[in-house]
């Protein structure tokens, strides 16, 4: 079993590979010498230092304490409550949410909380919902996203939001379409979700999908 990353081999490997110098990454917030010294392991650094060396390396405070690549315990959680409201199980799905509404990267928190809007109008929580949505409208216009701002405007008319309802094959076509549009946008996280949507797609209907070219 590989020995565990520790934090401060863990702060020096990004800094590594991100091209930057201790001074770099230090700046005028602490010493070269004190980062030196948490890089081996000899200093412990506060949580206000841990925030300065997170946002100069370009990721999260929990990464460098864990190892756990960003937002991917609020990336489960909101699966996890997709699927749960999916089967009409609400509360359970409000609850499977906690904190992914919390999350601050785009599109994580939007698609977050869209999902917690939708929840909150099939729990009778109207007026709840409809103040979330007009601040997501607010987000998603900006990013320029027609995507999401469908799935809003669904989700304002009470309708849930479905691609190629009932048919795998237009379903598929959309998916890869909007796979490729987030591709040439550098929406990875985006690409991948749709690239992922279609690939189930393929599987669960091999035989009504035989043959089929994008």
């Amino acid at each position: 079993m590989p020995r565990q990353e520790t934090l401060g081999q863990r702060i020096r490997r990004l800094r590594q590979q991100r091209g930057m110098s201790l001074a770099k990454v230090s700046g005028g917030d602490f010493s070269r010498a004190f980062l030196n010294q948490v890089e081996l392991g000899r200093s412990q650094p506060s949580t206000r230092v841990l925030r300065v060396i997170a946002g100069r390396l370009g990721t999260e405070v929990d990464y460098l304490l864990e190892g756990r690549l960003p937002n991917l315990d609020r990336e489960l959680a909101l699966e996890r409550a997709r699927v749960l409201m999916a089967r009409g199980q609400a509360r359970r799905a409000l609850t499977a949410l906690g904190e992914a509404v919390e999350a601050s990267d785009w599109p994580i928190r939007t698609d977050a909380r869209l999902c917690q809007a939708e929840v909150l109008r099939a729990l009778g929580r109207t007026e709840h919902a409809d103040a979330v949505l007009a601040e997501e409208r607010k987000v998603i216009t900006a990013h320029r996203d027609n995507h999401r701002l469908e799935r809003l405007r669904a989700l304002e008319r009470g309708e849930a939001f479905s691609i190629g309802r009932g048919n795998p094959d237009a379903a598929v076509r959309v998916h890869l379409r909007l796979a490729d549009r987030a591709l040439r946008a550098e929406r990875d996280y985006d690409a991948l979700e749709h690239y992922r949507a279609a690939r189930v797609l393929l599987e669960v209907y091999p035989h009504e999908l035989r043959g089929w070219t994008p």
